[in-house]
């Protein structure tokens, strides 16, 4: 799964301004650097863990939106789409959404968090049922061998 800006854009529900009349409401350059500083982020994570790639791929979406979003959160001014008339007055493109910001920054806060946990909280062995014997076990010398020793402990 590739993380990019429209893939983060959908998660939030924030305009690019592709359409005439919509705002760009986040650059693609604050999106890419919550992206790049959330694949470094869980990619340290995930090596001290056992996670699947599946469930680190997850982590990255989650947690590169939550960022995003930080950001959308950090510098709105609720600017309405529109421009002035030749009398000074606003003309409004459209009906604007409201949008809950912080409780929307909250609710991926937590589901960014439960991913993170879920990683964090994965042994880095978790799939192996027990320690796997040494492919070259056979060329090992005698005298390293435990078996061969008098007294082990």
């Amino acid at each position: 799964m590739a993380i990019n800006a429209t893939s983060i854009r959908n998660i939030i529900n924030l305009k690019d301004g592709s359409s005439e009349g919509d705002p760009v409401e986040l650059s693609n350059e604050a999106i890419e650097s919550a992206i790049s500083r959330s694949e470094t982020f869980v990619s340290d994570l995930a090596a001290r863990s056992g996670s699947s790639g599946a469930v680190v791929e997850l982590a990255k979406l989650n947690y590169a939106a939550y960022l995003a979003y930080q950001s959308y959160a950090d510098r709105i001014v609720e600017e309405l789409p529109g421009s002035f008339d030749q009398v000074g007055v606003f003309q409004p493109i459209g009906n604007p959404i409201a949008k809950q910001v912080m409780a929307k920054l909250e609710s991926l806060k937590k589901t960014s968090d439960e991913v993170l946990d879920q990683i964090r909280n994965t042994p880095l062995n978790a799939g192996e049922s027990e320690t796997p014997m040494p492919e070259d076990i056979e060329s090992y010398p005698e005298t390293f061998k435990l078996s061969n020793l008098d007294d082990p402990w």
